[in-house]
């Protein structure tokens, strides 16, 4: 799959380890993967809309209507980048997540584990926020609002199927 503008390493591949988030390149590691998981999510989305007919009426409308706020999410988190100066292109990422994602063999199992996926990602967006807050409050307010945008889209597994975090993620 074509995933430019980002880099993305060998399937078996693990990308490289993080660096400090005192750092620019820290930083820019970590925005990075979250632009990454958006940009996962978006194709993920428009593929289990068309993929699966296994679903509860309604759901493959509210995928859909989710695509365009995947994409917000990833347009902020690149457009706050670019005023950074930090590339999408400057480090490998891996594309576990998608692959993971398309291998659901229905749509229940697909819901359930984009919600999971969208639960860590909100966890690590408000916790990413809470230590940008101070030094700075444009990119934490990029997080947050995404953060915010994530209830709703963990919260279709549990409309849908049931379905709800565990304890300890939201």
């Amino acid at each position: 799959m074509d995933w430019r503008p980002f880099i993305v390493c060998e399937p078996e591949a693990q990308p490289p380890r993080m660096r400090g988030l005192r750092t620019p390149e820290g930083l820019g590691d970590r925005m990075r993967t979250a632009a990454f998981a958006e940009y996962q999510a978006i194709r993920a989305f428009t593929w289990a809309v068309a993929r699966f007919d296994d679903v509860p009426e309604g759901l493959r409308a509210d995928w859909a209507a989710q695509i365009p706020e995947e994409a917000a999410h990833y347009e902020a988190i690149k457009a706050r980048m670019e005023a950074l100066g930090l590339a999408l292109d400057a480090r490998p990422v891996s594309d576990r997540l998608s692959r993971a994602l398309m291998a659901s063999t229905d749509g229940r199992d697909f819901c359930i584990h984009m919600a999971r996926s969208e639960a860590r990602g909100r966890q690590a967006g408000l916790r990413l926020a809470a230590q940008l807050s101070q030094r700075d409050p444009q990119t934490a307010a990029v997080f947050l609002r995404i953060a915010e945008d994530e209830i709703r889209h963990v919260a279709l597994a549990d409309r849908y199927y049931g379905w709800r975090p565990e304890l300890g993620v939201e």
